[in-house]
């Protein structure tokens, strides 16, 4: 009979470690969607063409944002991604180029954000 006091002990604290285990999955998961949403948001980003140096400018200013974000992610298959974002909006010649790579980091920087 003495043995049923530390067990149920045993078993509460256990408890405690999966709930707090699920709360950090929670927490995790709501970082992970709000790095998504904003990282989607920076991507999907079109320039002003009627300034097209301006367009190039902060075409390249919304990349820098996104490796600040790639930075931050826990999740190496975003991280990834939102690196390859980075380098393609880091790496055009003109805002009509970005116009033409955009659609495809978007669905890359989707794909690896779950959706």
């Amino acid at each position: 009979m003495r043995l049923v006091g530390p067990l149920a002990a045993a078993v509460i604290a256990l408890g405690g470690l999966t709930a707090c285990d699920t709360i950090q999955g929670v927490s995790d998961t709501a970082d992970k969607v709000k790095l998504c949403a904003d990282a989607i948001q920076l991507v999907g980003f079109s320039p002003d063409m009627s300034d097209p140096q301006k367009a190039l400018e902060d075409t390249k200013a919304k990349a820098a944002e996104l490796e600040k974000l790639a930075t931050s992610s826990p999740d190496e298959q975003v991280r990834k991604a939102l690196e390859e974002a980075a380098n393609g909006m880091q790496n055009v010649n003109s805002a009509a180029d970005w116009v033409t790579q955009k659609a495809a980091l978007v669905e890359k920087v989707s794909t690896a954000c779950g959706g």
